[in-house]
């Protein structure tokens, strides 16, 4: 419908699907569709962080006036673990310019061992990936919630959300950004 010039109907058709399918599985994929049309230029829902890694994730209300990068990842996503020295190595050069990275992950009940891990076992797994996996990230807060996953519609991981300083989307992307992409996105947001 959207590539047909129907944007409002689709952004309708997409809002009356997350309604009534919003407790299922499918809730994620529906929002991000809905994302992709129509999140840029709003502001970024709140994180939940009652379960986190690292350092404790800020408010993104208290991040406003610096730009933040969401790094949505998973314990078993490759590409993610691609992305890890690309993210890395921008925050080194755009912290200095006020860059936040937060990398909000969650549990999906297994890990490489165990078919049905307790969420503990889960949570040992993820931080052991993180250790070996994203050595660069590990003071990144890493807030674990599928509520953000659900309000963000990252059922594509990596998904990479940019903020700018007023606290709303500037860029929504499902799966993993080359460096000089990422980089560019980065740069427009920060000149700002």
């Amino acid at each position: 419908m959207a590539a047909r010039g129907q944007r409002t109907q689709a952004v309708e058709l997409l809002q009356t699907a997350i309604h009534t399918y919003g407790s299922t599985s499918i809730r994620a994929r529906l929002q991000k569709n809905l994302n992709l049309l129509a999140f840029e230029g709003r502001p970024a829902p709140a994180l939940r962080a009652d379960q986190f890694m690292g350092s404790k994730p800020p408010a993104l209300t208290q991040l406003k006036g610096s730009p933040v990068l969401l790094f949505f990842w998973a314990h078993w996503c490759a590409d993610c673990k691609a992305e890890a020295p690309i993210l890395a190595q921008l925050r080194s050069e755009f912290a200095p310019k006020g860059l936040a990275v937060i990398g909000p992950t969650r549990l999906y009940g297994y890990t490489a061992q165990v078919e049905n891990a307790s969420p503990s076992d889960e949570m040992a797994y993820i931080d052991a990936v993180r250790h070996r996996f994203y050595s660069g990230l590990l003071d990144m807060p890493v807030p674990i919630s599928k509520y953000n996953f659900d309000e963000y519609g990252a059922s594509t991981t990596p998904t990479l959300v940019l903020l700018n300083r007023d606290g709303k989307v500037a860029m929504y992307h499902p799966g993993a950004l080359p460096y000089d992409q990422l980089k560019a996105e980065i740069e427009r947001v920060v000149a700002r």
